[in-house]
C-alpha cells in the first residue's frame, strides 16, 4: 500500500456510474488517482502513477475495444501487487464473452446489483489493497457458476433469439445436440416446465437477469 491513504483508480464507461463510484471513494477518505472510461487510457494513466496506485475498480464491459478483463491482466503485468475490484452488471464474465480467459488471481468480483451500500464497496477495496481477496467470491451466488463454457455459449445464443437450427449451424453440431444441451441447462438452472411460458423465454430471462436487464 502506498502510504496511509489508498490511491484508487476507477475505470467505468458509464459516466453516471463512474461519478457515483468516485464520489463514494472520496467520501470514504480515499484518493482517486485517476478516472477514465477506456482500457487504453487506463493503462496510460497507470504507468504515470507507478508506484502510487493501490487498487483499481473496473467494469467488465468497457464498450468497444479491450474489456475490463483484458485491462486487469495488463495492469497486473505492469503492477503485480495491484488490488483489483471488478464492479460489473454480469453475474458471470462468460456472459459477455464465453471465451474469456481466467480472471487474474486474488481479485474482488462484485455485481452492481449486490452493492446495496457504500460499505460493501469499501470493504472490497480494503480487502483488495491488503491482498486478502479470494477468487471464490466469483459466482458464489450465481446459478450460472455450475454451467460449462459450452453451456454458457448456448445460453447466450438462446438469449440472442437464435433458433436451435441456427445455434447448431453456428456451433457445428446437430439440432438434437442443441436440444439436449438446452434441456440440461434448464435442469441445471432449476427451470421448471410451465406450459404458459416457452422454456426458451425462461432461459433468456436468466441471462438478462444476470446482466441486470430482466425481461418485463
Amino acid at each position: 500500500m502506498s502510504g496511509m491513504v489508498l490511491q484508487i483508480a476507477v475505470v467505468e464507461d458509464d459516466s453516471l456510474m463512474r461519478l457515483a463510484i468516485v464520489s463514494a471513494i472520496r467520501l470514504a477518505g480515499f484518493e482517486v488517482a485517476f478516472e477514465t472510461s477506456s482500457a487504453s487510457d487506463a493503462l496510460i494513466e497507470a504507468k504515470k502513477n507507478i508506484p502510487h496506485l493501490d487498487v483499481v475498480v473496473l467494469d467488465l464491459h468497457l464498450g468497444l475495444g479491450p474489456t475490463g478483463l483484458d485491462l486487469a491482466h495488463g495492469l497486473r503485468r505492469l503492477l503485480p501487487n495491484l488490488g483489483i475490484v471488478f464492479l460489473t452488471s454480469f453475474d458471470d464474465p462468460r456472459l459477455l464473452n464465453s471465451t474469456f480467459s481466467e480472471l487474474p488471481p486474488n481479485v474482488e468480483y462484485l455485481t452492481k446489483g449486490s452493492v446495496t451500500s457504500v460499505e460493501i464497496l469499501i470493504a472490497a477495496l480494503t480487502r483488495a489493497s491488503e491482498n486478502r481477496s479470494k477468487d471464490s467470491t466469483l459466482g458464489r451466488q450465481s446459478p450460472l457458476a455450475k454451467l460449462t463454457d459450452s453451456q454458457i455459449e448456448i445460453l447466450r445464443l438462446v438469449a440472442s433469439g437464435m433458433s436451435n437450427a441456427e445455434i447448431a449451424k453456428t456451433r457445428f453440431v446437430t439440432e438434437k445436440s442443441v436440444e439436449v444441451s438446452i434441456s440440461r441447462i434448464a435442469k441445471a438452472l432449476d427451470i421448471k416446465f410451465d406450459s404458459s411460458v416457452n422454456q426458451r423465454v425462461h432461459i433468456a430471462n436468466v441471462v438478462f437477469r444476470s446482466i441486470g436487464k430482466p425481461l418485463k
